[in-house]
């Protein structure tokens, strides 16, 4: 996969890392929004969002609300993930958000996830991530399946304190021997199979 080099996935580490994910959300069209199962309304006051999210920074791992992790390509911070609902060394919920909307369609979300979710496992000692994007937001669920999430169910809920009443569908990952393989050496072993 072309690109996969020029990515890098780590913690975020400056208030600035922060300010740029808060921007991804308060900058964005209400369409958008919709898309991803957030409603503008329930947005918390961005200043005091902020001061949470520095304060619970600081906090260590196993004390922390969320834990976010910026996503860099080419040396530009394109998007970030995050845990949150963790449980260590036992499940987290991963969320997933590509800020730049002209690398959304390229292959890259799903490289980001890859390396996002075997850094949780590491860091949290994880044997499961879940996650829950909105079933009509087709991409991210395209992402999960790509990189072997099983699918549990779809079902009607709330999601976070920041979105709508809408269906989710729930997948999980469980915690493999080995890390996830690179997109491409997966597609690569793919192609493999099909030519035997």
């Amino acid at each position: 996969m072309e690109g996969v080099e020029e990515i890098e996935v780590r913690p975020f580490s400056s208030r600035e890392e922060y300010v740029l994910m808060l921007d991804y959300f308060y900058k964005a069209d209400d369409p958008f929004l919709r898309g991803m199962g957030v409603d503008r309304l329930k947005l918390p006051e961005r200043d005091k969002w902020l001061d949470a999210l520095l304060a619970d920074h600081e906090k260590p791992d196993g004390e922390r609300d969320r834990f976010y992790l910026v996503w860099i390509f080419r040396g530009r911070r394109v998007g970030h993930s995050s845990i949150n609902k963790i449980v260590f060394g036992t499940e987290a919920f991963i969320h997933l958000h590509l800020w730049n909307s002209q690398l959304r369609r390229a292959g890259l979300g799903t490289e980001f996830v890859r390396r996002s979710a075997n850094f949780y496992f590491e860091r949290f000692n994880l044997k499961k991530l879940v996650c829950e994007p909105s079933a009509d937001n087709l991409a991210p669920n395209r992402v999960l399946e790509k990189l072997g999430f099983a699918f549990v169910r779809r079902y009607r809920t709330t999601p976070g304190v920041i979105a709508y009443e809408q269906d989710v569908n729930r997948y999980e990952l469980r915690r493999p021997n080995q890390a996830l393989q690179r997109t491409a050496d997966r597609l690569e072993n793919y192609k493999s199979e099909i030519r035997k």
